[in-house]
């Protein structure tokens, strides 16, 4: 079975990738609007929703993306997501690239320091190994902590995990080892595609600061911050944050 794709829409291609423990249901409401202007295509990463398992390095899932999506895109690409968005830019052609709540490297490192610890990730791994379900719920706890109207959000994801088929366990491992263990930070001056780096001001686990690490490893990237938004901001502030993508794609049309 190869990755499962949702399309609607026509135009000139977008793609939608999602982050860690879900699958391209999440982007629907952003998905409806973009799809008046463009061809938007929501991937079910392996292992998430109707997409079947496969082994989670970025070679290889660089290379299936490649061959089931369109070439020279836009590739908006959420969390985990948006570290396989990156990748796509520096080996694959890319049209252009926004990147929401996501990190060249999701660890703390020396001169690094607004990332997660490798710590948290160790432990989301061994917990999702005895409770799928319960380090899930926990970790949607914290996509949302601090942000504005976080209950109702908790909520919204809550009932999105319930409706759309669970991740295999197989492909949670994958994708916290790819987080632990993935350091694109080297790679990011080779990007050459226009690129937006979109971050939530009270996000706990790509924390905004990034922004201006991440620009000294890239110093075209164009970042923005959603104020009082955690690290889903296209679900707690869609109308600023689809504003915020259509002005970028905008200039990036024009130019």
């Amino acid at each position: 079975m190869n990755l499962f794709v949702k399309q609607q829409g026509e135009g000139k291609p977008l793609i939608l990738l999602h982050g860690f423990g879900f699958n391209g249901e999440i982007w629907n409401d952003i998905a409806a609007q973009l799809a008046q202007d463009w061809h938007v295509y929501q991937v079910d990463l392996p292992g998430h929703g109707r997409s079947a398992m496969c082994e989670y390095s970025l070679p290889i899932l660089t290379e299936k993306l490649a061959v089931a999506l369109p070439q020279e895109a836009v590739w908006v690409g959420w969390s985990m997501g948006g570290l396989l968005a990156m990748a796509m830019a520096r080996w694959h052609p890319v049209r252009a690239l926004v990147l929401v709540s996501s990190s060249p490297r999701f660890v703390t490192a020396e001169n690094w320091p607004h990332a997660m610890t490798s710590a948290v990730l160790q432990l989301f791994a061994h917990q999702v190994q005895s409770d799928t379900l319960g380090t899930l719920q926990r970790f949607l706890a914290l996509q949302v902590k601090g942000g504005e109207d976080a209950r109702p959000q908790l909520r919204a994801l809550k009932a999105l995990l319930k409706k759309t088929p669970s991740p295999q366990a197989e492909a949670l491992q994958g994708g916290l080892q790819l987080l632990q263990n993935t350091d694109l930070r080297s790679e990011l001056s080779l990007i050459r595609c226009p690129a937006l780096l979109c971050l939530g001001e009270r996000d706990t686990l790509v924390p905004a600061a990034m922004g201006k690490d991440c620009q000294q490893w890239w110093p075209k990237l164009q970042t923005v911050c959603i104020k009082r938004a955690a690290h889903v901001p296209f679900l707690s502030h869609p109308q600023v944050f689809i504003e915020l993508l259509q002005g970028f794609l905008n200039e990036f049309i024009a130019s």
